[in-house]
């Protein structure tokens, strides 16, 4: 199986390649979490965006439309045998993409850094992430063919992918996942973006010690005392906007209507509950639901 694209397309291989060596079952038993499966045909990602990081790890992301379901798969047999990232296939990625995508990364981290599995491992990889998606995204965005901003923007999706496949993810892809299950036409970065400062108010006083370190490049001067959540939350939130994330979902089409069938899905779509599980604070329906009321 020869993926190439960003996520979706290179997710979308990693369950055909499951379903090339299971002939006997379909993509809604893989997608639904029907069936685990442990063989895939050896897969080579061509990766084309850097954001998702997953030319380096085990997992895909799919939409099932008819339930506005979009689950988080992970399987050991879908590492793919070769990737390529190349910085000079992404130089006519549109501004907007570049910059998703470039959330998408430290997002990645953000998690991986605070979630129950986080080790010093995937919290020296998040540092280095944020580092250089802040130094480096601001060039890109300046000159979309500086192949040494591409180059390290890529690296830092790279080492993101590797940091999540190990410390695993939590809030912020739990509740982005419905957004985009309810609206594909929604980045998936922007989703990430929007409702991420939110998140870190409500995690910080948990791992504000780590946060601050983590964060450093983007907002500097925490220390990470509990009281600082309201500070890195809008240093936070002033750097995505700085770099072209919007500043609501109101931005995106959504309405405060949505937001119980949002919650729902947070804790009904396969998969997301694990997600819910990692989180530093304890995941309820209050926070959950507190989290999208501050997004709208």
């Amino acid at each position: 199986m020869i993926a190439i694209g960003g996520g979706s397309p290179i997710d979308a291989g990693k369950v055909a390649a499951t379903l090339l060596a299971n002939p006997d079952k379909n993509a809604r038993d893989v997608c639904s979490l029907g069936f685990a499966p442990e063989t895939a045909v050896p897969i080579v990602a061509v990766n084309l965006t850097h954001g998702t990081g997953t030319e380096v790890n085990r997992f895909a992301v799919v939409t099932i439309p008819e339930n506005e379901f979009k689950p988080a798969l992970a399987f050991e047999c879908v590492y793919p045998a070769y990737s390529i990232d190349d910085p000079a296939l992404m130089t006519k990625l549109p501004e907007r993409q570049t910059v998703f995508v470039s959330v998408d990364a430290v997002n990645h981290v953000i998690e991986a850094c605070t979630t129950k599995a986080a080790s010093p491992y995937s919290i020296g990889l998040a540092k280095e992430v944020v580092r250089l998606v802040a130094k480096y995204l601001p060039a890109a965005k300046k000159n979309p063919s500086d192949l040494r901003a591409r180059y390290f923007l890529l690296y830092a999706s790279m080492i993101a992918g590797i940091a999540f496949d190990n410390g695993l993810l939590h809030l912020t892809h739990a509740l982005e996942h419905p957004l985009s299950g309810v609206r594909p036409e929604l980045a998936h970065g922007s989703g990430l973006g929007i409702i991420v400062p939110g998140i870190i108010r409500e995690i910080y006083p948990a791992k504000g010690d780590v946060l601050a370190d983590v964060l450093a490049p983007i907002v500097p001067g925490l220390k990470g005392a509990a009281d600082e959540a309201e500070l890195a939350a809008a240093g936070v939130r002033a750097w995505l906007t700085g770099v072209g994330v919007p500043e609501n979902l109101r931005a995106e089409g959504f309405v405060a209507g949505d937001v119980g069938k949002l919650v729902d899905l947070a804790f009904t779509t396969p998969s997301l509950g694990v997600l819910l599980g990692l989180s530093p604070v304890e995941a309820t329906r209050e926070l959950v639901t507190r989290i999208y009321q501050t997004a709208i």
